[in-house]
């Protein structure tokens, strides 16, 4: 897959999207926004994000210039835990 940004649709590309601790999109689905779905439509590869303590669920989800998931073939999950900063 070749990343591109989001409106651009050419088979074999996309772009990714970080979900947190929400259900995964299936594939075909649109993927939705909100402060849990972020959107990587301008070709991004990386960002910075603040979570609370406590775990986390990430999924990192490819989809189509229409934000049209690909499914689970073209995610990747990890649970993280999050520690209270010492002050």
């Amino acid at each position: 897959m070749t990343i591109k940004p989001a409106g651009e649709l050419a088979e074999g590309t996309g772009h990714h999207h970080l979900i947190i601790d929400s259900p995964v999109i299936p594939k075909g689905t649109p993927i939705p926004v909100d402060e849990k779905h972020i959107h990587f439509g301008k070709g991004q590869t990386e960002t910075e994000i603040k979570l609370s303590p406590g775990k986390h669920v990430l999924s990192l989800q490819f989809a189509d210039g229409a934000h049209l998931s690909y499914g689970p073939e073209m995610r990747a999950t990890i649970t993280v835990t999050v520690k209270e900063s010492a002050k």
